[in-house]
């Protein structure tokens, strides 16, 4: 990815207004950490429709397959039910999605495994009403429908060859547009937001605002959106002018438009886009790897950014999850050993 540049610092701020929302981006500053293999879990609160299972790690290079587990009741194979086992198979080049009720297991359903020996993963299984989807690297591979009611699931496991780094469960459905005031005093520096979406495949434009100071736009198809303003610098109907546009709106008027680098965002494809407020700038981190985070862009700021309170969110895209580093996880580790 291309550097971006840095906007010299201008006025104080106070308002914040529109926003759409991009594909994948990652910790930069977190040293890695490894769980224990087997790796137990019980859920801290009862799983909503909407809610989305973000698992990372790394297979090994002898990896024959690792197991994924929704359990109810207990972490372990001992007589509950499992309303989702999710086996990555090596050995057979497959992944394998099953049930196992009544101390029966069910029919299989198969997919090609896009996963290959040694490689990070990124796993996220989302909660519906009526079925999970499972993506692997952004990818949807597969919908699986509910054989046992989604209110039974109480434990997560995870077995087999496999390095595992990051376990994550949150979000909910989240309606776009999207506006939100930020808890425990806003975005003041040292915090981070992370937002995790996936953009329509026949999406043409979103954007991101945290309150008049930041603003990122992009278009997949190359319509850069005007983020709803007639400011000439902030509309630009050229198709081959694919970008990421930063900028802020200040007293009812735009700035300078910052739009190094290349646009990372697909149609149809995941994203994180993890925004860093420090000091003296924002920095954007956007990954399309999984454990390499990657600086996208540094942006100096042009308000106060301790009087950053609000988010709001806009465009052709499905809006997953938007956390603070700060929000706890829903799942308490009870891998024996810990």
């Amino acid at each position: 990815m291309g550097r971006l540049s840095r906007s010299k610092s201008r006025v104080p701020l106070k308002h914040i207004m529109s926003i759409k929302l991009p594909q994948h981006l990652q910790r930069s500053n977190m040293a890695e950490k490894t769980y224990n293999i087997p790796y137990r879990s019980k859920l801290t609160e009862k799983i909503e429709p909407g809610q989305t299972l973000i698992i990372r790690g790394r297979s090994l290079d002898e990896s024959r397959r690792f197991n994924i587990n929704l359990h109810k009741d207990s972490p372990d194979f001992s007589g509950n039910d499992v309303p989702l086992h999710v086996s990555v198979r090596f050995d057979e080049g497959k992944l394998v999605f099953n049930s196992y009720t009544k101390g029966t297991w069910g029919k299989e359903e198969r997919q090609k495994n896009p996963i290959k020996k040694g490689d990070s993963f990124d796993i996220r299984i989302r909660a519906h009403d009526n079925k999970f989807t499972i993506s692997v690297n952004r990818k949807e591979v597969k919908q699986f429908d509910h054989r046992i009611p989604l209110q039974h699931v109480t434990h997560l496991s995870i077995d087999g060859d496999v390095v595992l780094n990051h376990v994550q469960w949150g979000g909910k459905y989240y309606p776009v547009p999207y506006e939100s005031g930020i808890a425990e005093h806003g975005l003041v520096p040292g915090k981070t937001l992370v937002i995790y979406g996936t953009p329509e495949k026949k999406a043409k434009k979103w954007a991101v605002r945290t309150r008049d100071s930041f603003v990122e736009n992009s278009s997949p198809d190359g319509k850069i959106s005007n983020n709803n303003n007639n400011n000439n610098n902030n509309n630009n109907n050229n198709n081959n002018n694919i970008c990421v546009i930063r900028n802020s709106l200040i007293n009812g008027e735009w700035g300078n438009e910052e739009r190094e680098g290349k646009n990372p965002f697909e149609k149809g494809i995941g994203f994180d886009l993890e925004i860093k407020n420090e000091e003296y700038a924002f920095q954007v981190i956007l990954t399309q790897v999984f454990v390499n985070g990657e600086r996208f862009a540094s942006y100096a700021h042009r308000i106060d950014p301790h009087e950053i309170g609000g988010l709001q969110i806009q465009g052709d895209l499905e809006l997953t999850v938007d956390i603070l580093r700060t929000q706890r996880k829903k799942v308490e580790d009870i891998t024996q050993g810990r």
